[in-house]
């Protein structure tokens, strides 16, 4: 009979549980520090020290540096995943008809995600001409918002909705620049709007420009 001598893989609920939450806090701390400081400035070091571990516990957590890190704490922004402080969105304040259930839909999302993520999507843009990994972020996240934007014009028009004389591309190119990180940047951030008006500027604003 033969003898298993290899070594028995044991896995503690708690080491995972504490690594996963070191990590969210690596995370976390990387995110706040990009957004304060920008991406070429912040080095790992400080990213530990705002973390409170050990420059080796963020390369343990994060074995691709700086940039995988920037990159799942973007994902993670995006995603929204377990973030309490994103404002509710609020109800619908009309009386439902398809073009305004989609738009409120569509800005709502839109303007939640940007609440969260807007300062990271700024950080890769803002970094790009100087980081071939932040370029590429910013690149590939433009292209995946142009994209989203499209889709939404073509559902537009599928429904009847744009107004006559605008085609999908322009309505495309439309969504695509007012929702981007960049006004949203310039009108919650330098002109100082709050949230709700930011949302009903881009809710009426994209009626006017888009709808019947």
């Amino acid at each position: 009979m033969s003898e298993n001598t290899g070594k028995r893989t044991y896995k503690s609920p708690l080491r995972e549980e504490a690594a996963r939450r070191t990590r969210a806090a690596v995370r976390a701390a990387g995110a706040r520090l990009f957004v304060r400081d920008g991406y070429v400035c912040t080095t790992v070091k400080q990213i530990a020290d705002e973390a409170g571990v050990a420059v080796r516990t963020v390369f343990t957590a994060f074995p691709g540096g700086k940039s995988e890190l920037f990159r799942e704490a973007l994902d993670d922004a995006v995603a929204g995943t377990g973030d309490p402080a994103v404002p509710a969105r609020r109800e619908s304040a009309h009386g439902g008809s398809d073009a305004d259930l989609i738009l409120e839909h569509v800005v709502g999302f839109g303007t939640d995600m940007l609440e969260r993520a807007g300062g990271l999507l700024m950080t890769s843009i803002e970094s790009s001409g100087a980081d071939e990994d932040m370029r590429r972020f910013a690149d590939e996240d433009a292209r995946a918002t142009a994209e989203n934007a499209r889709t939404i014009a073509e559902g537009l028009r599928a429904s009847g909705l744009l107004r006559d004389g605008v085609s999908v591309e322009h309505a495309a190119d439309v969504l695509f620049t007012l929702s981007s990180p960049q006004v949203h940047a310039l009108l919650r951030r330098t002109c100082g709007w709050d949230v709700e008006q930011y949302r009903t500027w881009l809710t009426d604003t994209l009626r006017a420009t888009l709808l019947r």
